[in-house]
């Protein structure tokens, strides 16, 4: 509605100019009078089209068969606990710690490549597969709930979910498995999730669809009844190379402007992701 207003009041600041022009000829101005209501009708109905295919969307992700969820910063509130564990594995390797805004940048990347990007500017540098297994080892035990523990509201989306989809839910991150099933269980969501996955279960992490088409494969959903939701661009680049829907959350490494491009939809708030799901 506020885009149809928008073209309206455009359309309105159109004819005041035309009013205030030197006066033509009649012909003229008719023209200009058509052209003008050409304009505003255009306007008016690709903003119709717009909520059109809004609700289509809409309807598309409450009608999902499967809803499959990714970890930090999706499900997880758990920002704190990898980037202090991120600096502490630098530094204990000799290497200078890193800022905020430096470790959400690199959560695009699995575990290994992303400490590679941190250490040496290069996520293919081979520095990452060993100070990635260090961080993996120094974070996975500090999981808990004041660690990791979910998102104020998310556990409720997932319990409707578990009611309404028929228990059919799953998770898969790009961080090991060992601390994926480590967060569920310590937030006490084991009995809602079907499948719980990290990089090291899948032949290939994110962006790769192969995480996700497994885990479908295994429950025997279809891909394109299933919802990904997650938090990074990687996130939906991959559920769309697996023909999934991809729902974006700007609640954790990246804000909403940074996922438009990659995924279907984008919401802000758990209010949001609720309205969209349920």
């Amino acid at each position: 509605r506020r885009r149809m207003s928008t073209a309206a009041c455009v359309s309105c600041r159109a004819s005041v100019e035309a009013s205030r022009a030197p006066l033509a000829c009649p012909s003229s101005r008719r023209s200009a009078s058509r052209g003008c209501a050409t304009r505003a009708r255009a306007s008016q109905g690709r903003a119709r089209d717009g909520v059109d295919a809004m609700s289509s969307l809409a309807a598309r992700f409450a009608g999902a068969k499967a809803v499959l969820w990714d970890v930090d910063g999706t499900l997880a509130d758990s920002t704190s606990l990898g980037f202090t564990s991120t600096n502490a594995v630098l530094v204990e390797a000799g290497l200078p710690p890193i800022d905020l805004a430096q470790y959400k940048r690199g959560t695009r990347y699995p575990t290994p490549e992303r400490m590679a990007w941190h250490a040496a500017g290069d996520p293919s540098d081979p520095v990452g597969k060993r100070l990635g297994a260090r961080f993996d080892e120094h974070y996975v035990r500090l999981v808990d709930t004041d660690t990791a523990g979910f998102y104020a509201g998310v556990r409720d989306v997932v319990e409707a979910l578990h009611e309404r989809k028929n228990g059919a839910q799953a998770v898969l991150s790009n961080a090991c498995g060992a601390y994926a099933r480590r967060v569920v269980a310590a937030n006490d969501a084991e009995k809602y999730f079907k499948t719980v996955y990290g990089a090291d279960d899948v032949c290939e992490p994110k962006p790769s669809p192969s995480g996700l088409i497994a885990i479908a494969r295994e429950n025997g959903w279809d891909t394109e009844t299933c919802v990904y939701v997650g938090d990074s661009p990687s996130d939906g680049a991959a559920a769309k190379a697996a023909g999934m829907m991809a729902l974006g959350c700007a609640w954790g490494a990246h804000e909403a402007d940074d996922l438009d491009a990659s995924h279907d939809f984008v919401v802000r708030t758990v209010s949001e992701l609720s309205k969209t799901l349920l």
